[in-house]
C-alpha cells in the first residue's frame, strides 16, 4: 500500500512545481464603483452684479430719495400734521386700506427712508442731517449733522455722502465712521463687490470702485446720472438719451425719448421698466411709459415715486404750480388710495 502511494505523491509534487509551488490566488471580488459628484462650474462673474427685482427696486428707491417706506403692514411716509407742518407719519396698511394716522416726527421732510425693524433712518431735508426715530414712535435722534445726501442701509451699516461729496459709512448709532471714497461723488451706492458712483471730478462719469483690490475705474465714456441695474443691464441718463449696457458694458444701446427734458425716474416693476420724463417749459409736463410701448402724456403737473416694492407704489402727485395735490398708493390689484394729513379717499 505504501509503495503504491509513493508514485501518486511524486505526481502531485510535480504538478505543484509546474504551478510555481504557490497556490493560485483567488479572483478579486467585484467592488462598487466610487461615486463621483460633478461640481457645477462657477457662475460667470461680470463687471457689475445682476440684481433681482427686489434689489433693483431698492436701488430705484435710493435714486428717488424715497419719502415712504413700507414694512410689516405699516407705511411710514412724508405727510403733514397740524397746520400743514411737514412730518414723518405712519399708517397701517391692511386689506387694501390705510388707517391709524400717527405723526412720528414733526417739522421734518424725510428722504431716503429706510428701517431695520427697530428704527427708521432718514435725511431731514430741512436740515440735511441724518436722523432716526423708533418705528413705534419715540425720541427723535440726530445721528450726523448735515449736509448729507444719498443715505442707504446695508448689512447693519449706514452709507451716505457728506457735504464735501465724500462717501462714508457708520453704524446705526452714527458712530464708527469710515471713509470709503474721498470724492467728490454722487449717486454712491454699495453693491456686493464694490461701489457704483458718479465721479464729479471726472466729468460726471460713472465709476466702479472694487472693494476687493481697491481699484477704481470709469465705466461710462461720458457723464451719466440716474444709474440703475435692472434686468441684466445698467441703465443711465447721459443728458441726451436713455442708455443701457450689459453687465460688462460691452453692448450699449440708446433710446431717444420724446420731448427730451431729462429722465426723472426709472421704475423697475413686474411688468417691465417704467420711465418718467419731464419738460419744464411753460410749467412741468410729464410723460410715462415703457421702452416697448409709446409714452403717454399725463398733462401738466407730475408725479414722483416715493416707494416701490412688494407690488405697491406710492407717488406724490403735484399740481402744475408745484403744490402737492395728494399722495397716491396703488397696489397693482386695482386698489388706488389717495391720502393726505390722515384723510383718505
Amino acid at each position: 500500500m505504501k509503495a503504491r502511494l509513493i508514485p501518486i505523491l511524486l505526481l502531485l509534487a510535480l504538478l505543484l512545481a509546474a504551478c510555481g509551488g504557490e497556490p493560485a490566488e483567488s479572483a478579486p471580488s467585484p467592488t462598487e464603483p466610487e461615486e463621483t459628484t460633478e461640481t457645477a462650474p462657477p457662475a460667470e462673474e461680470h463687471l457689475l452684479p445682476d440684481l433681482d427685482l427686489e434689489e433693483a427696486q431698492a436701488m430705484a428707491r435710493f435714486l428717488n430719495a424715497n419719502r415712504a417706506f413700507l414694512q410689516d403692514g405699516r407705511l411710514y411716509c412724508y405727510d403733514f400734521g397740524d397746520d400743514w407742518t411737514p412730518a414723518l407719519a405712519r399708517y397701517t396698511w391692511t386689506k387694501g386700506s390705510l388707517k391709524g394716522f400717527t405723526v412720528l416726527a414733526e417739522g421734518c421732510i424725510p428722504e431716503y427712508l429706510c428701517g431695520d425693524g427697530d428704527y427708521l433712518y432718514y435725511i431731514d431735508r430741512t436740515s440735511g442731517g441724518i436722523e432716526r426715530v423708533p418705528e413705534t414712535g419715540g425720541e427723535r435722534e440726530l445721528l450726523r449733522k448735515g449736509p448729507c445726501e444719498g443715505l442707504s442701509l446695508r448689512d447693519g451699516r449706514l452709507y451716505f455722502c457728506d457735504g464735501e461729496g465724500r462717501f462714508l459709512s457708520t453704524d446705526t448709532e452714527g458712530k464708527e465712521e469710515t471713509l470709503l471714497l474721498s470724492g467728490p461723488c454722487s449717486f454712491a451706492y454699495p453693491l456686493d463687490r464694490g461701489i457704483l458712483y458718479r465721479a464729479e471730478k471726472d466729468g460726471g462719469r460713472l465709476h466702479l470702485y472694487r472693494t476687493a483690490d481697491g481699484t477704481d475705474e470709469a465705466i461710462t465714456a461720458g457723464q451719466a446720472s440716474t444709474p440703475l441695474i435692472y434686468d441684466g443691464r445698467l441703465w443711465y441718463d447721459n443728458g441726451e438719451a436713455l442708455c443701457s449696457a450689459d453687465l460688462d458694458l460691452l453692448d450699449e444701446q440708446r433710446t431717444t425719448l420724446p420731448e427730451w427734458g431729462g429722465v426723472l425716474e426709472l421704475l423697475p416693476e413686474e411688468t417691465g421698466l417704467t420711465v418718467r420724463i419731464t419738460r419744464d417749459e411753460d410749467g412741468p409736463i410729464q410723460w410715462t411709459g415703457g421702452l416697448d410701448r409709446p409714452f403717454q402724456q399725463e398733462g401738466r403737473g407730475y408725479r414722483i415715486c416715493d416707494w416701490l416694492g412688494g407690488g405697491v407704489r406710492v407717488d406724490t402727485v403735484y399740481e402744475s404750480d408745484g403744490r402737492i395735490r395728494c399722495f397716491l398708493l396703488t397696489d397693482g390689484k386695482g386698489a388706488e388710495i389717495s391720502f393726505l394729513t390722515g384723510r383718505t379717499n
